[in-house]
C-alpha cells in the first residue's frame, strides 16, 4: 500500500494555511464560471471536486497537448506529429488503458463513442473555436459516463453574442505552419459563427516526419419564444507521416529478421548513450513508412426550453462519424489498421433549482456501429521459430453498440454554509460482436468467434463544500468511476501464458474497471491571488492492459495517491505567477511475472505488488512568471518539470527527467493587431517526450531541440 494518507493530508493543510497568510486577507471575490460538473453556469469557488481552465486564445502551439500540460497532474506524452498518450492523475496509459479512461467532450458531448475512443484524442479537438477548456482530474460527475475514469477534458465553445472577424497566421520551426480564421456574423434572428485552422508540419524534427491537419467548425445559435437552439458541425481531417520510436538494434536470435523487430531495421544504435541523446539518432526514424489518416465529423442540435418556476428542459441529439487509416509501428511487422464508426445520440435532461435544492435528472442514449481490421503484408514474423504475427489478416470484425444511461445529479443546500452534492448514474452497455475471419489462435494473436457481451455499471457520487468565509473553501468529494471494456480490449487478443497452454481471456470473463475515489481540497480566492490545495486516494481494480510482452491482463489493480497545488498571483503591478506542482505515487498492487514464450522461461519483467508503475513520475510541475514591459508589450517565461519515472513494471530501468524552459512575447502593434513570439526548449536541452522498455530493450520519442513558433494576429 503507498505511504499513510494521513501524511499527503497534513503537507496540504499545512501549504494551505501558509499559502492563506493574512497579508491576503481581502474579501472580495474573483472567480471563474465552469459548466462541466452542472452542464449549466455555476461558480469554480463552489465546486465539489478539482476543476481547472484553460485559455486556448493564450497558447502559440499547434499542439493542444502542449496546452493540457500546463494543468495540475496532468502528464501527456506527445508522440509524432498529433499522436499522444495521457496521463491524469494516474500513469501514461497505452492501448485500451489510454484511450478508455479519459472521456474528452466538445460542449459536454463525447468527441468519440464509448467502447471507440481513440488514445490520441486530441487530435479531433478544435480549440481555436473554443472559449476554455475545463478539466477534471480523477472521475467525473454523474453527468458523464465511461471514460472519465482518470479524467475528463471538455472543450466549450465561446458565446455567439458579438459580430467581428479574426485572423491569424502562424510559422515555426520544421516548416511548422497555421492559419486560423474565425468570422462571427449577427443575422438579426440568427448569430452563425465560421472557424477554419490549417496547420502542419511541412519538414519535421525527425526524417520523413511531418503532417498536415484541416479542421473546420460552423455554429449558428437562435432564439425560438422560450427555447433556445445551438447548432454545431465540425470536421477534421489528418494526414501524417510518422516517426516511431528511437531504439537500440535488438539481438534475438541468428535469424537476420530478428533484428527486424518493426518491419524495418531501426534507425539508429547508440552504445551506453540514450538514443535521445545522440543528435543522429534522435533525428532518424526507423518506420520511414509509417503514416496516420484519420477523418472526424459532429455534429449536434441543442434546444433548452425554459419550463418556468427555475426549471429547464434540455435535448440535444447528435451524430459522429469518424475514419482512420495507420501503420502501427509500436507493433512488430508491418500492421496495417483501419478502423471506423457512426454513432446516433440523444442527451436528455431536466434540470430545476428549487432554492434548498437544485438537480439535473437526464438520460443519456447512444447507439454505435464500428469495424476494424488489421492486415500485415509483410512475410511472416518469425522469433526463435515461433509465429509471432502472419502474413494474412490479423483482425477483421464488426461491433454494434448500445449504451443507456439514466442519471440524477442534486446539489443540497444543508445551512446557509454547507453544500451536499449527490450524484448516480447507472450506464448499461450492450456489445453485438460479429467475426469476419477464422476464429481462434494465429501466431500470436486471438480471434473471438462472434459473440454479444454486456456490462452494467453504477456509480455513485457524494461531495460536500463548506463555506469558511465568503471567498475561501473547503471540499470532500467521494467517487467511483467505471467504464465498460473498449472494443479493442474485448475483441482483439493477444494469447496469455499464465499457467499450462496459451489460453487467450474470454470476453465473457472481463468485468468493467472501476476506480474509487476520494479527495479532499482547500481553495481561495482573492483579487490579486486565488489558489488550490487538494490531496487525493484512488484504488482502480479490474485494470485493463496490455504488459511488456504484448499479453493481455484483465484484472490488474493499482493504487493513486498525491497532491496537487495551484496558484494564480499578482505579485505587484506588472509581474503575475502561475504555478501547478503535483507530487503523486502510482503503485501496481498485485502481482505477475510477464512471460516470454517465444524467448525463453525467463520473464521479461515482473509486476510486484508495492512497484511504481512505469510512465509515473512522483513529481510534475509548470511554473510561468509574467512581465508587462508596458500597455503594448508582455513577456513570460516558462517551466516544465518532469521528474526521474521508472520505464519498465519491474523498476530496473528509469529516465532521468528533465526541466525544458520557453519564452514568449506578445506585442500590440495596434488596437487590432498582436505579433507573438514563442520560443521552446530555450536551454536546447536533449530529453525524451516519452521513455519506457519493448520486449526488454530501451525506446524513446526524442524531444526537440530549441525550435520557435511566431504568430501575427488581426480583428477586423
Amino acid at each position: 500500500m503507498i505511504k499513510s494518507f494521513s501524511t499527503f493530508i497534513g503537507q496540504t493543510v499545512i501549504t494551505s494555511v501558509l499559502l492563506g497568510a493574512p497579508a491576503f486577507a481581502q474579501t472580495a471575490v474573483v472567480d471563474e464560471v465552469i459548466v462541466t460538473t452542472t452542464r449549466s453556469d455555476s461558480l469554480r469557488i463552489d465546486n465539489p471536486g478539482n476543476i481547472a481552465t484553460l485559455d486556448p486564445s493564450k497558447t502559440v502551439n499547434l499542439f493542444p497537448v502542449e496546452m493540457l500540460n500546463q494543468a495540475p497532474g496532468v502528464h501527456i506524452h506527445r508522440g509524432s506529429g498529433q499522436e499522444h498518450l495521457t496521463a491524469m492523475r494516474s500513469p501514461v496509459l497505452v492501448g485500451g488503458a489510454g484511450a478508455g479512461s479519459f472521456l474528452y467532450l466538445e460542449d459536454g458531448i463525447p468527441m468519440r463513442a464509448p467502447g471507440f475512443a481513440n488514445v490520441n484524442a486530441l487530435m479531433d479537438a478544435m480549440p481555436q473555436a473554443d472559449g476554455s477548456v475545463e478539466l477534471v482530474r480523477g472521475p467525473g460527475s454523474a453527468l458523464y459516463g465511461s471514460n472519465a475514469v482518470h479524467g475528463l477534458v471538455n472543450f466549450i465553445s465561446a458565446p455567439l453574442d458579438e459580430s467581428g472577424t479574426s485572423a491569424d497566421i502562424a510559422y515555426g520551426s520544421y516548416g511548422r505552419h497555421a492559419l486560423g480564421l474565425k468570422t462571427t456574423q449577427d443575422h438579426g434572428s440568427f448569430m452563425t459563427r465560421l472557424t477554419l485552422d490549417l496547420n502542419g508540419d511541412a519538414d519535421g524534427y525527425r526524417d520523413e516526419q511531418g503532417f498536415a491537419q484541416q479542421k473546420a467548425r460552423l455554429e449558428s445559435a437562435w432564439q425560438d419564444g422560450p427555447t433556445g437552439y445551438r447548432l454545431s458541425v465540425a470536421h477534421m481531417n489528418l494526414n501524417q507521416e510518422t516517426a516511431g520510436y528511437a531504439q537500440s538494434l535488438f539481438d534475438l536470435g541468428d535469424n537476420p529478421s530478428d533484428n527486424d523487430i518493426n518491419g524495418l531495421t531501426p534507425a539508429c544504435q547508440t552504445v551506453n548513450v540514450p538514443a535521445y541523446e545522440d543528435a543522429d539518432c534522435a533525428k532518424s526514424n526507423g518506420n520511414e513508412n509509417a503514416y496516420r489518416n484519420a477523418t472526424a465529423t459532429r455534429l449536434y442540435v441543442r434546444m433548452t426550453t425554459d419550463l418556468g418556476d427555475g426549471a429547464t428542459l434540455t435535448l440535444t441529439p447528435y451524430l459522429r462519424s469518424n475514419d482512420m487509416e495507420f501503420f502501427m509501428h509500436f507493433l512488430p511487422g508491418t500492421p496495417v489498421e483501419e478502423n471506423s464508426h457512426d454513432s446516433y445520440g440523444l442527451q436528455a435532461s431536466y434540470a430545476r433549482n428549487a432554492g434548498w435544492v437544485s438537480y439535473v435528472a437526464g438520460l443519456d442514449i447512444e447507439l454505435t456501429e464500428g469495424e476494424l481490421n488489421e492486415v500485415q503484408t509483410a512475410e511472416d514474423f518469425i522469433i526463435n521459430g515461433n509465429l509471432i504475427y502472419k502474413q494474412d489478416t490479423h483482425y477483421d470484425f464488426e461491433v454494434e453498440t448500445q449504451v443507456i444511461a439514466p442519471y440524477v445529479h442534486a446539489v443540497w443546500a444543508l445551512s446557509d454554509a454547507t453544500d451536499l452534492t449527490t450524484g448516480l448514474r447507472w450506464e448499461m452497455t450492450d456489445y453485438d460482436y460479429t467475426n469476419n475471419t477464422d476464429d481462434g489462435l494465429q501466431g500470436k494473436l486471438f480471434r473471438p468467434s462472434s459473440q454479444s457481451n454486456d456490462f452494467s455499471d453504477v456509480s455513485p457520487k457524494l461531495g460536500l463544500v463548506h463555506r469558511l468565509e465568503e471567498n475561501r473553501r473547503i471540499f470532500v468529494n467521494l467517487a467511483r468511476a467505471a467504464r465498460a471494456p473498449q472494443v479493442t480490449d474485448l475483441y482483439r487478443l493477444r494469447d496469455d501464458d499464465r499457467g499450462g497452454p496459451l489460453e487467450p481471456p474470454s470476453p465473457d470473463s472481463f468485468d468493467s474497471e472501476t476506480l474509487d475515489s476520494l479527495e479532499i481540497g482547500y481553495r481561495a480566492v482573492y483579487p490579486a491571488l486565488s489558489y488550490e490545495a487538494t490531496a487525493f486516494i484512488m484504488q482502480k481494480e479490474n485494470y485493463h492492459f496490455r504488459d511488456g510482452d504484448d499479453r493481455y491482463e484483465t484484472d490488474g489493480e493499482t493504487d493513486h495517491m498525491g497532491i496537487e497545488l495551484s496558484l494564480d498571483w499578482m505579485m505587484a503591478r506588472d509581474w503575475t505567477l502561475a504555478t501547478n506542482l503535483t507530487y503523486a505515487q502510482h503503485e501496481y498492487a498485485f502481482d505477475r511475472a510477464v512471460g516470454q514464450v517465444q524467448f525463453g522461461s525467463n520473464p521479461l519483467e515482473t509486476i510486484t505488488d508495492g512497484n511504481t508503475i512505469d510512465g509515473a513520475p512522483e513529481t510534475l510541475a509548470t511554473t510561468s512568471l509574467r512581465y508587462k514591459y508596458d500597455e503594448r508589450t508582455f513577456i513570460k517565461l516558462n517551466w516544465e518539470h518532469v521528474g526521474s519515472y521508472y520505464m519498465d513494471a519491474s523498476n530496473s530501468a528509469e529516465y532521468d527527467g528533465h526541466d525544458i524552459f520557453a519564452v514568449t512575447a506578445d506585442y500590440v502593434l495596434s488596437g487590432q493587431s498582436r505579433l507573438s513570439l514563442r520560443i521552446d526548449n530555450l536551454l536546447d536541452e536533449d530529453y525524451a517526450k516519452r521513455a519506457d522498455k519493448w520486449f526488454g530493450k530501451d525506446r524513446y520519442f526524442p524531444g526537440e531541440g530549441r525550435r520557435f513558433m511566431a504568430r501575427i494576429s488581426h480583428d477586423f
